[in-house]
């Protein structure tokens, strides 16, 4: 399918709102609710081709054409998150859950630009600035696949300060890797999975698997592996996600590298094993790192705590 371009089909959204045109003026094309989060015509989007996949949906490159007037036509590439499907009961819920998570988005440095959400073939599907590559599609090009200390550090800060940041909105990620982490037109990292998991708690999910666990396992946490029984989820949990990807920009190895899901369950959750961090660090990062894979979230750093670090 690679190359090819698709019409976005759409189930029916009337009771959607939806609206096309520039950022300046937009006009509503269907009204009947007033939620926050820009609702995009299906018709307006056409999917090219998949660009990643994930426990909780695909990313796929797609076209955007926005009219701004009767004769002048705006076409743009966009990155479309589509979410595995949910019951249409849980539809509004999530929908509701996304206009909250965008109203606490607005002004939060170091994350992905959110530009509208849609419904095609069913499924809630996130509209995002496209960006060209991730610091794991940079890792992939590189001897070793692994990163130098500086650029780490640069990277650690930016990507601190934004889940800092979403913290102080009360938003958890938790689904933290290299593959997430997008890079701008300025070399700075950006965060490009904001806390999906965390708004798909309480969703019934098609595999009982995702019910189970919340985000991607190499990079879970204990508390994240049944949730319901081993929680709760907690800001210091993310520390858990950011370490095990700082170490894999270190070393240019995946935690748990060849471990299905379940031996890393049993690794983590049982035998309280940890990702290994490698020697010759700064004393200061190799400590706050190793904190950051305490067994027991309240022993974990903070984000702020490894903020500092990263900076001084």
């Amino acid at each position: 399918m690679a190359g090819k371009v698709v019409d976005a089909l759409s189930v029916s959204f009337s009771e959607y709102d939806f609206i096309e045109g520039d950022d300046e003026q937009p006009r509503t094309v269907v009204s009947a609710s007033n939620l926050r989060i820009p609702r995009i015509d299906p018709s307006v989007l056409k999917l090219r081709h998949r660009i990643g996949r994930g426990p909780f949906g695909d990313v796929w490159l797609a076209t955007y054409h926005r009219s701004t007037n009767e004769y002048d036509h705006q076409y743009h590439e966009v990155a479309i998150k589509m979410l595995h499907p949910v019951k249409q009961d849980d539809m509004r819920t999530l929908l509701d859950k996304f206009d909250d998570l965008y109203s606490k988005c607005q002004g939060v440095n170091n994350i992905c630009s959110f530009q509208g959400i849609s419904i095609i073939g069913g499924k809630i599907c996130i509209v995002m600035k496209f960006y060209e590559g991730s610091i794991g599609d940079k890792m992939t090009r590189l001897k070793g696949g692994k990163l130098p200390l500086p650029n780490i550090l640069r990277y650690g800060i930016n990507l601190a300060q934004g889940i800092l940041e979403l913290h102080l909105q009360g938003i958890l990620v938790l689904n933290l890797k290299p593959f997430n982490f997008l890079l701008n037109e300025t070399d700075q990292a950006v965060l490009g999975d904001i806390g999906i998991p965390y708004l798909l708690l309480g969703i019934q999910l098609p595999s009982s698997d995702m019910t189970h666990r919340l985000g991607t396992p190499n990079y879970m946490a204990p508390e994240q592996w049944q949730p319901e029984i081993r929680g709760p989820i907690s800001f210091e949990t993310d520390s858990w996600g950011f370490a095990c990807s700082i170490v894999e920009m270190l070393t240019g190895i995946v935690p748990w590298h060849g471990k299905s899901a379940d031996e890393i369950y049993d690794l983590v959750v049982r035998k309280q094993e940890k990702p290994l961090i490698p020697s010759g660090l700064p004393p200061a990062v190799e400590k706050v790192l190793l904190g950051c894979f305490e067994y027991d979230f309240r022993s974990r750093p903070l984000m702020k705590d490894i903020l500092h670090v990263f900076k001084r």
